[in-house]
Order: C-alpha cells, then sequence, then structure tokens
C-alpha cells in the first residue's frame, strides 16, 4: 500500500518533469518568436541598450516564474506569490521594451499566458489529484 506522504512526494515530482518539459517547450518557442522579430529589426536601426533591457526583464520573468513555481509546489504559498508578481513586473517591464523594438505584443502576452496559466494549471490539478486522493482516506 502506498503511504499518503510517498503518493505526495511521487505526483511532486512528476509534476516537476513535466514543468520542466513545458519551461524548456515555451522557452523553445519563445526564442523562436523573439528571433524572427530580430530578423526583422535588422532591417532597420534599433537601440542596442532597449534590446539589453529587454531580455534583461525576459530573463528576470522567467527566473522568477520558475522559482515562484517551485515555491508553491513547496506549499510556501506567500513567498511564491511574491515570486509571481515579480515575475508580472518583469514581464510587464520586457512587454514595454518589445514594444519600442517594434515586437508584436499580442504574441508576447498570449505567449506569457500559456505559460503562467500551464504552470498554476498543473498546479492546481497535482493539488485537485491530491485533495481527492486524501479525502477518500479520511
Amino acid at each position: 500500500m502506498v503511504t499518503d506522504r510517498a503518493f505526495v512526494t511521487r505526483n511532486v515530482a512528476v509534476l516537476r518533469e513535466a514543468q520542466n518539459a513545458l519551461n524548456v517547450a515555451f522557452g523553445a518557442i519563445l526564442s523562436a518568436y523573439v528571433g524572427v522579430s530580430l530578423t526583422e529589426i535588422d532591417n532597420r536601426p534599433f537601440d542596442h541598450a532597449v534590446l539589453a533591457r529587454f531580455f534583461l526583464g525576459l530573463a528576470v520573468f522567467i527566473l522568477c516564474l520558475c522559482v515562484g513555481n517551485s515555491v508553491i509546489l513547496r506549499g510556501d504559498y506567500r513567498l511564491g506569490a511574491v515570486f509571481l508578481v515579480l515575475a508580472g513586473g518583469a514581464a510587464a517591464a520586457a512587454h514595454h521594451e518589445a514594444l519600442v523594438l517594434g515586437f508584436e505584443g499580442a504574441i508576447l502576452r498570449i505567449l506569457s499566458a500559456c505559460w503562467v496559466v500551464g504552470l498554476l494549471g498543473s498546479n492546481a490539478a497535482l493539488t485537485a489529484i491530491n485533495y481527492i486522493h486524501h479525502r477518500n482516506r479520511i
């Protein structure tokens, strides 16, 4: 018989692997879009400082999103929320710089929203599975 703790631990491990694949997939899609957009920028002059701020904002968004999600999986929801708010601020800053560069803002918003919904939705699914499993044991 599988104990409740082993059940939760195994589910969290599976979810982390799935979320790593999700992060890689969205990172690749986002990188491809940025690469295509940069080839369009090559046809006209652009500000290198704005491009650097865009990449910095994007890096902080990805870092805070992933760290916030991991902290939420550990059960520290308050700290996770802080990281997710920081991720949102970094995404907004990167989005502003992307618009200055001439990127399509709607595509960046859709990609970011899908990424966040995918991560947090999978957390919600894990929580529901664990709740149903524990509910039947009580």
